[in-house]
């Protein structure tokens, strides 16, 4: 029963795993929609810098919210470098603003910790019991296999059966 501290683990983790999950697809959300605010900004102000921030936003929400549906850790990469080139874009446009380091706290964070996530989500694919972690699934399924082997003695017999015919032609 030593397996059963190891599933209640799991199980915990994997429950904090899709609370964090939901909550970077939120913020993913947000980001694009910080994106699109940014392109009508754009179009407000005709600014070319402005339009690339907007772009390169609106691809790192894409690529960061898909790389939290499906775990994909090169997409998760790839979303943090694409929010990087976006907040250099806004400081190498406005200098040191408010917006630039409140989306560098808030999205870098939440690009960091959709890595760290689709990690560790990763190493608890591989751990036996997932993705419920029940110890009672576990020992039924122990229990069927167990019925599956069956008993030596029976199952000779019953292939004895299976090949014996009921006449003595041959002799």
């Amino acid at each position: 029963m030593e397996y059963e501290e190891e599933y209640k683990q799991n199980r915990t983790a994997m429950k904090k795993l899709k609370k964090e999950g939901t909550m970077i697809l939120i913020i993913f959300a947000g980001c694009l929609a910080m994106a699109v605010w940014m392109l009508v900004a754009f179009f407000i102000t005709q600014n070319k810098m402005i339009l690339l921030s907007s772009v390169l936003g609106a691809a790192a929400a894409v690529t960061g919210f898909f790389s939290a549906y499906r775990k994909d850790s090169a997409l998760a990469i790839a979303a943090g470098v694409l929010l990087l080139a976006t907040i250099a874009v806004m400081f190498f446009y406005d200098g040191f603003s408010v917006l630039g380091v409140a989306e560098l706290a808030v999205f870098g964070w939440f690009a960091a910790r959709n890595f760290l996530n689709i990690k560790k989500y990763k190493w608890l694919e591989q751990q036996e019991g997932f993705p419920q972690f029940e110890p009672k699934l576990r020992e039924y399924d122990m229990e069927k296999a167990q019925r599956n082997i069956g008993d030596t003695y029976a199952a000779k017999t019953e292939e004895r059966q299976k090949n014996s015919t009921d006449s003595m032609d041959e002799l």
